[in-house]
Formats: structure tokens, sequence, C-alpha cells
């Protein structure tokens, strides 16, 4: 699968796979696949951000397929869940062809991440972050933080960056920045869809109800606008209406909350 850089590709190799792989085959093919891991967490190691991985073209498609193939010792269940993968692949993504956010920008937010909220060892701790970049369309979601339950019972996520359909107002960066967010909510309650107590207060202090909106959205949107006050980042802000107190408000929670996870 070296030569594989789409979704597209990866599915049909991962069809082909389910139906004639043997289980050394599968065996090997995970062997590989943790190989070109391990590959990724010493590359990052050497550029001096250890806690985080920004990947495309065919480095994303084989670490997409490590983080969510959960190697089995029966042929029929790796056939099975390659099967379903390569189904997920071809039913929601689509190919477009374009690029949304580039893996230098990537790298560029997620350093001022490290820089402003020390992110990579509070929030990440020993979890390792891969930033998938893919110039594929969902066909429901724009970008997304998916959790994964590992293997000491702790729960890490990736953060997949897509071509997005419906949001065409946010900015790459602040698109990104807002799923750093659910990753940061994962971090603090250990569900995306849940957010901490206390942070009625901060929507209590803007007016805002969080009956009237999806307050895990709305929190990740807090995050990313606590981000986009600083320098490098004021370009990239969708969010001019929002007064800057309020996101030096949102900058004084957020910075409370992550140094005491």
């Amino acid at each position: 699968m070296n030569g594989v850089t789409k979704l597209s590709e990866l599915a049909s190799c991962l069809k082909q796979a389910a139906s004639t792989y043997s289980q050394h085959d599968y065996k090997q093919l995970h062997q590989e696949l943790r190989a070109r891991y391990e590959q990724q967490i010493m590359e990052a190691f050497m550029d001096r951000h250890p806690g985080w991985s920004v990947v495309e073209g065919n480095a994303a498609c084989m670490m997409y397929l490590y983080r969510n193939w959960a190697f089995a010792e029966k042929t029929e269940e790796n056939a099975a869940q390659l099967k379903a993968l390569a189904d997920d692949l071809i039913e929601n993504y689509e190919e477009c062809g374009e690029e949304f956010l580039t893996a230098e920008s990537a790298a560029e937010a997620m350093s001022i991440a490290d820089r402003v909220y020390d992110f990579s060892h509070r929030v990440l701790k020993n979890q390792h972050l891969f930033i998938f970049l893919f110039q594929e369309r969902h066909k429901k979601e724009d970008s997304f933080c998916r959790c994964m339950r590992m293997a000491d019972g702790s729960v890490a996520a990736d953060i997949y960056m897509l071509v997005p359909h419906t949001d065409h107002e946010a900015t790459p960066q602040s698109m990104f920045l807002h799923e750093l967010g659910h990753c940061i909510n994962i971090a603090l309650t250990g569900n995306p869809e849940v957010v901490p107590e206390d942070f009625a207060l901060v929507t209590s202090l803007i007016g805002v109800n969080q009956d009237d909106c999806d307050v895990s959205e709305f929190f990740a949107h807090c995050f990313a606008m606590s981000l986009l006050i600083e320098p490098d980042l004021l370009n990239s802000d969708p969010f001019k209406t929002v007064p800057l107190n309020h996101k030096q408000m949102f900058r004084t929670y957020f910075h409370y909350k992550i140094q005491n996870l």
C-alpha cells in the first residue's frame, strides 16, 4: 500500500485485501503499519513536536488504516473490519483534488497552541495526535475529531481535516483550531459531547443560553477564538464581530482549564 495516496485508492486496496488475504498477510500488513507508525513518531520527535504529526498523501492513508483497524487473531474478523472501512470510505468520502489546510499552516497553528497553552504536554500527555489532511469531502462533516479508546482505557483523538462542503465562512486555521477544541473537551470530560460544568459561567457572562445552541460546538468555537487573537492568526479569524474582550475571556478560561488538567 506504499503507493496509495487517496482514500478512494485505499478503499480499493482494502476491498481486495478483504477478499484475498490470509491471516499471515494481515499480520504482515499490520506489522508494516506499525513500523510506519513508529517512523512517524520518531520523525515528530526529531522535529521537536513529539505529541503530534501532520500527515497527508500516503502517510495519511497508512495511518488512517493503522488507527482504525484493530488487528484480530481471526482472518474473518480482519476481513470484516477492512471491508467495513472500505465501505465507509466509498459511501462517505468524495475525492475533489483540492487542498484546504496546508501542512505548513496546520503545523504553525499547532505550534501556537503549544506555545500559548503547552497543549501537547498538558492536553495530549502521552497520546499522539494525528492531524490528517485529506483532499476529499465527507458526506456529512466538514472536518471532525475522532475519538479512540486506547488499550490502557484512556481516550485519545485524531483530527480529520477535509475540504468543507457546508461551512464556507470558516478559514482553514479556524476550522483546525475548532477541532483542537474538541480534543480539549475530550481531555476534560472524556466525551466530546459533554462540556465541563463551569463552562456555563462563560456562556452566561457573554449572554449565550446553552439551551439555544449546540454547546459542545460552541465550546470548540470559543477555544478557536481564544487563539485567533494571536498576531500570526489574526488574518485567519472569521469571528470579526465577536468583541475582543470576549475572546480574551475565552483565553483566560481555557488557560485555567488546561493548566489544571
